[in-house]
């Protein structure tokens, strides 16, 4: 199978934040990392910047993507995002492992999503409207 590049940087921002996890929830944090909130704001940036690099490149190109997956993917989302603020809130340890689990969902549905698209030979990008530049064909 094979994946593109930004499925690459995103499997290995979610493996870090899998780690960070992994490390807090058996009690042998890095330094700087043993509370809940340093855990879980380390965990919520690798998540923003996994989520960053595994979407179409504008806004416009996801709205006309796949709905089921948009919807799918948003709940899960929104999901992770209140139990982030609950985590950052409350430094609940409940809240960290949802937001963990929620984006080891999504990375495994957006790695999946990705790799069927790809291997169906549909564009994972919807065309290009308007003008195409000079030379292209």
């Amino acid at each position: 199978m094979h994946l593109p590049k930004r499925d690459i940087i995103a499997t290995a921002l979610v493996a870090a934040a899998g780690l960070l996890y992994l490390l807090w929830a058996i009690g042998s944090t890095l330094p700087g990392m043993s509370s809940t909130r340093a855990t879980g704001a380390a965990v919520l940036a690798l998540g923003f910047a996994a989520s960053a690099t595994a979407v179409v490149p504008t806004f416009g190109q996801l709205l006309h993507g796949n709905k089921t997956y948009l919807v799918i993917t948003s709940l899960i989302g929104l999901a992770a995002v209140a139990a982030g603020v609950q985590m950052l809130i409350t430094a609940s340890g409940a809240g960290l492992t949802v937001v963990m689990a929620a984006m080891a969902v999504l990375w495994l549905t957006a790695t999946i999503h990705h790799s069927l698209l790809a291997k169906t030979g549909l564009p994972q990008q919807p065309a290009r409207h308007g003008p195409r530049p000079v030379g292209a064909h």
